[in-house]
């Protein structure tokens, strides 16, 4: 049976999204599929967040969606309790904003209990002289170091392949998603809001050619609601410029925001680059 880990409903009480785990008693031995189930009217479209490699703890190996459900199928890559952050829905106007839960990862062998005491040796091991140890360890650190190379080589062609083949969008949502998994804001607040900050300024730049990271907020600003961008980013100004604001409050002013103000900027972001990007027709 599944166990429910999160739920929440939109401002209009129209739409609710549950997030639910099976097992129902997780552990480290078990392959984990959390399901993200959406009821909504019909004719409203749902759009789910991006996810990448990881959630947390959790190295996704498959995802799955339909009009209104998702299904990640996740491995535990340690015991005990594991986070699962907070997500956006977006369903048709309204959003879902579905609270952060919690899993407890068991380890898979009862440490408690566990015992060597009925284990006997029947005779004692034949010790191998040293050199031999040496050069069996010799040995395999170096298949390991060639195993390893290969596999970085092979991974980092097919992500540079994927890169290329992935829009504006699509990769500052990508690393949007991959800066929240990173949880970055947790030890380094400052260093977070300067990422962020940073991925909205590339995708501004990848779209229209301006300079952003050069500019500051005030002139960034006043470049893109220039009379040549009438359409890309109408309507889209009234998320991106309290979020610059509060990113520079965090950078220059030294105010250090509260969870709620770091969410709240990480939706800003991640709106604008949708809701700007649809308008171009993206």
């Amino acid at each position: 049976m599944a166990t429910l880990l999160s739920e929440a409903v939109s401002a209009d009480g129209r739409c609710r999204a549950v997030l639910t785990v099976l097992p129902d008693r997780p552990s480290l031995a078990d392959t984990l599929t959390l399901t993200l189930d959406i009821t909504c009217p019909e004719g409203v479209s749902v759009e789910f967040p991006p996810f990448g490699e990881r959630l947390g703890e959790l190295e996704i190996i498959d995802i799955q969606t339909t009009d209104r459900q998702l299904v990640l199928t996740a491995i535990p890559q340690r015991s005990g309790k594991t986070p699962i952050w907070a997500m956006t829905i977006q369903c048709g106007e309204q959003q879902i904003d579905l609270p952060a839960a919690e899993l407890n990862i068991a380890a898979e062998i009862d440490t408690e209990n566990a015992s060597l005491d009925d284990i006997g040796l029947v005779t004692e091991p034949i010790p191998l002289p040293k050199w031999h140890i040496y050069a069996i360890i010799a040995a395999l650190v170096l298949i390991s170091l060639i195993l390893f190379w290969l596999f970085y080589r092979r991974k980092r062609t097919e992500l540079s392949a994927e890169i290329h083949s992935l829009s504006a969008q699509e990769l500052a949502l990508r690393r949007l998603a991959e800066l929240l998994e990173s949880r970055k804001q947790e030890s380094d607040v400052k260093g977070f809001f300067v990422e962020l900050s940073d991925i909205v300024r590339w995708y501004v730049e990848r779209l229209t050619g301006i300079r952003a990271p050069e500019l500051t907020t005030e002139e960034f600003l006043n470049k893109i609601a220039r009379p040549q961008q009438p359409t890309r980013f109408a309507g889209s100004l009234e998320t991106l410029a309290p979020f610059l604001e509060s990113a520079d409050a965090v950078k220059f002013a030294k105010h250090v925001p509260t969870n709620d103000e770091i969410m709240l900027a990480f939706r800003r972001a991640e709106n604008f680059v949708r809701k700007s990007q649809e308008r171009n027709g993206g």
